[in-house]
This record gives structure tokens, sequence and C-alpha cells, in this order.
């Protein structure tokens, strides 16, 4: 595993460097061991050494917490008797499967399946790391936790960052609850008899090959929906939100969702075919014919949909005002 050192520059004698004298930070090597141990751990499913001392000395008051929380979320926090104990942070970096030509594998409707499964073990990973930091420190949930979604080709980032709390009087459970609502949201539902469950989302990549009648759509001179991008994208978004309820499900009672963002795209690309074990001249997509090549290959226009939706899972215990055991029992349900 390569390391460098940051060092200032001591080139151009003749032309000092502005920054010269300056203090510069200095990155020295890791011990090899701690880095194995580091990335042992994580295949383990748990978090670093540094990342535990971190917790530590911050719930030992060694080092000041820090917090997600704005200055009045903090205020009625207290007044909630929430008490923030430490800003926590699960993060992932996740390969999807690819051919050779690190392409993305599409299955036989289309769709991006393996990609879609990187996003969702990219969220479930990053959220078990978050899980483990409020472990450490005790916490019975992580509130306002703030995410990032972040995709390069094949490449799946996700990483979550929130404020691990406690419920004053609660019994700790082993796997506190997260949630991107703030402590106002929380101290709303508990008032209306709801209790916030898991973060959850909602993921789906479609690859829609289209021929001559869709593409002459847009380049037209005169304006135009085109609805067959439209009818795709709109089915797109239905699978991701039926994925968003499945995930809802299968990590504990919903019987809702609130706090839903999302986020879509459409973008024009190309699809490779390959002339299956006959002899076929060609394929036909939306009424255009498209002949194979020699190599058996033929490229055709396309769009991709993609569908993007994040919330929290809500359940109604009951019509009235949450009690404390009730609290108490989702969080020992929970674990």
């Amino acid at each position: 595993m390569p390391w460098f050192r940051k060092t200032p520059s001591t080139s151009g004698t003749n032309n000092p460097d502005p920054l010269a004298g300056r203090q510069w930070l200095q990155y020295a090597p890791e011990d090899a061991a701690q880095c194995q141990a580091d990335q042992d751990a994580l295949e383990r499913g748990t978090i670093p050494e540094g990342a535990k001392r971190r917790v530590q000395r911050t719930v030992s008051g060694e080092m000041p917490w820090m917090s997600t929380l704005s200055v009045s979320e903090l205020f009625l926090a207290e007044l909630l008797h929430i008490e923030p104990i430490v800003q926590v942070a699960g993060s992932c970096y996740y390969h999807a499967s690819t051919d050779q030509r690190n392409r993305i594998y599409l299955d036989s409707n289309l769709d991006a399946a393996n990609l879609v499964r990187a996003y969702y073990q990219a969220k479930d990973v990053s959220l078990e790391r978050l899980r483990e930091e409020a472990r450490n420190a005790g916490a019975h949930a992580v509130i306002d936790a703030k995410h990032h979604f972040k995709r390069e080709g094949t490449l799946v980032h996700f990483s979550i960052v929130g404020t691990a709390v406690r419920f004053k009087g609660l019994q700790v459970p082993r796997h506190p609850l997260v949630s991107s609502l703030s402590a106002d949201d929380i101290y709303r539902l508990w008032q209306r008899g709801w209790m916030p469950m898991n973060f959850v989302l909602g993921y789906h990549w479609h690859c829609m090959p289209v021929g001559y009648r869709t593409r002459s759509a847009t380049v037209s001179w005169y304006n135009q929906e085109v609805t067959t991008v439209t009818e795709r994208l709109m089915e797109t978004r239905n699978h991701a939100m039926d994925r968003m309820r499945k995930d809802a499900a299968e990590h504990g009672r919903a019987d809702g969702l609130v706090g839903v963002s999302v986020e879509s795209q459409i973008e024009e690309t190309e699809l490779m075919f390959s002339r299956g074990m006959g002899w076929d001249p060609g394929i036909t997509i939306d009424g255009t014919f498209f002949p194979y090549e020699e190599n058996g290959m033929v490229e055709v226009p396309a769009f991709n949909t993609e569908f993007f939706a994040t919330g929290t899972a809500v359940a109604r215990l009951s019509r009235v005002p949450l009690l404390t055991s009730q609290i108490e029992a989702v969080l020992t349900l929970q674990s």
C-alpha cells in the first residue's frame, strides 16, 4: 500500500516559494501491521481501532463532541432529555461487477441488477459501521443522519454522518436506530404516536435502447415530449419505490415513510448487442433495424433512466403521545 509525505517545494531557487516557511502537514507511513488489522476489522464487519479510539476519547470527555444538530435543535434535544454523545459516521466504496471492458452488466430486462445490488450493499455496510460507532458510544439512536451517494461508472460510494444520542432513562439497545430526522421531527412524531424505525433506500437503474422514432423526437425542430422515455422513467420510478417499501419492511415494521427525497436522471448512451447462437442478420428496436457487423456486434442508441429515493420508515404505535415503555419496547425489538 503506497503512502506519501507532503513537503513544500524546493525548486526554483531564483524564484522563492511564497509559501516557504509555513508549517506543512506531514504524512508519515502507517505501520503495516496496523493497516492489515484495520482491513481485517472492516472485513469482519467491525470498525478500525482509530474509529473506536475517537469515539471513546469523545465519550470520556478527552475530546469535545461534534454534532450535525443545529443550535436550535440542540436546545430542543436538551428539553426532550435527549443527550448528544458524539458524531458518528459510516462509509463504503463499492464496485459493481463488470465485463472485461469495464461495462455494466444488464440482465434480460436491461436492468443494471448488479449495480442496484451494489447500491444496497454499500448502504447496508455503511449503516452497520455507523451503528457500530454508536454502539461503542452507548447510544440509543443516531439522529439527523446526513447521507451522500455518488456513482462513477461502476463504482458506488455511500457515506452517512449523524449524531449519536441517548434517551435518558432507557436501556441501551444492541442495534441503535438510525434516522435522517432531526430532534424536532422525532419529538413531533412521538407526540402523535409515531416511532421512527429505519433509514431506507429506493433505487433502480434501467437502460432503454431506442430506434429512429424515439431518436427523431430528440432532434425535431419543434417542441414535443419524448413519451417513450418519459414512460420508461416512470416505470423506473415505480421499481425504485417498490424496492424502497421492501427495504423498509426487511428492517422492521413500517406503516409509512416520511422525509422522502428523490432524484432522477436520464442520460443518452449506447448499448451493445451481440448475435446469439443462430445467424441473425440484425436486431429491430423501436421499428428500426440495426444489422450486426462482421464481429457479430451492433451498437444501438439508448437512454439510461435512473431513480433514487431515501427516507425514514415510521410505525404508528398509538393515537396519543408515546410512553417511555413504548419507545423502549421498539428499541429492544430492534435488538
